[in-house]
């Protein structure tokens, strides 16, 4: 990353990613919104005023969305998403997995919602620092977080092969091998983010495989399910996801045969 009249200048990939990340958030605010009364059923129990935290958070995804793409506010913006994500773990999805451990949905749930929390720090860390300040320790783990949900999702493909087999588009083939090959892809492209080698070309190729599940999965389950938010929710996770990972692709140093 280099600067210009004092101006930070960014990676393609990583505007790109920005771009599709406040989109999706854009996305979550207003199903926030519209369905509101749903959404506060799964507020904590213990919190008084669950509708109103249903709202609050629609507005967090505004904001957040308005935030990381401007970059005098991206760090906050990124890092203060990074945190709601997290209490989402702690507070919602953990309880729920504890409670219902052999509920697949569950756990997946609770790992996107650790990928989100992990992107979100990606983002953040990657945002570029004004003068004096200082970067935050902690969204290094951000890189962590995001790897390690993405192997848990490649291992819920083979625990669920056959479940997993059934949810390519119209024109898949539903075989269990094709699930194991997808399991496969993403628990060598999360560990080799996780250890850290050769992070830029996984994280591309993460990026290029999410973009895949979005544009043939999701996107003709929402064309065809215009009023079901279920579609929306699961395709803007993935796109979401996908913006995360160009992101970290392109706050990684280039390979060296890429710089001759």
């Amino acid at each position: 990353m280099t600067a210009i009249a004092g101006l930070p200048i960014m990676e393609k990939s990583q505007t790109l990613g920005r771009i599709l990340v406040a989109i999706s958030l854009l996305v979550f605010g207003v199903q926030h919104f519209i369905y509101g009364g749903f959404v506060a059923t799964l507020v904590p129990a213990f919190m008084p005023g669950r509708l109103f935290w249903a709202y609050f958070v629609g507005v967090a995804f505004f904001a957040a969305a308005a935030g990381i793409l401007y970059h005098l506010l991206a760090r906050a913006a990124a890092t203060m998403l990074g945190v709601m994500f997290f209490l989402f773990v702690l507070l919602l999805h953990i309880p729920r997995i504890i409670g219902n451990s052999s509920n697949g949905n569950e756990w997946t749930s609770g790992f996107v919602a650790l990928a989100m929390c992990g992107g979100a720090w990606i983002l953040a860390n990657a945002a570029p620092l004004e003068e004096r300040e200082k970067a935050d320790p902690f969204l290094g783990l951000g890189r962590y977080f995001f790897a390690l949900a993405f192997v848990a999702f490649g291992i819920q493909h083979f625990v669920y092969a056959r479940y997993a087999a059934g949810l390519g588009p119209p024109w898949h083939l539903g075989r269990p091998i094709w699930a194991i090959v997808f399991g496969v892809t993403l628990v060598t492209l999360g560990a080799a983010i996780l250890s850290g080698q050769k992070t830029r070309m996984a994280a591309n190729l993460l990026a290029a495989v999410l973009l895949v599940f979005f544009l043939l999965l999701y996107v003709p389950r929402i064309a065809k399910q215009l009023h079901n938010p279920g579609p929306w929710t699961s395709g803007f996770e993935i796109l979401a996801l996908n913006g995360c990972a160009w992101v970290l692709a392109g706050s990684q140093p280039r390979e060296e045969k890429e710089r001759v």
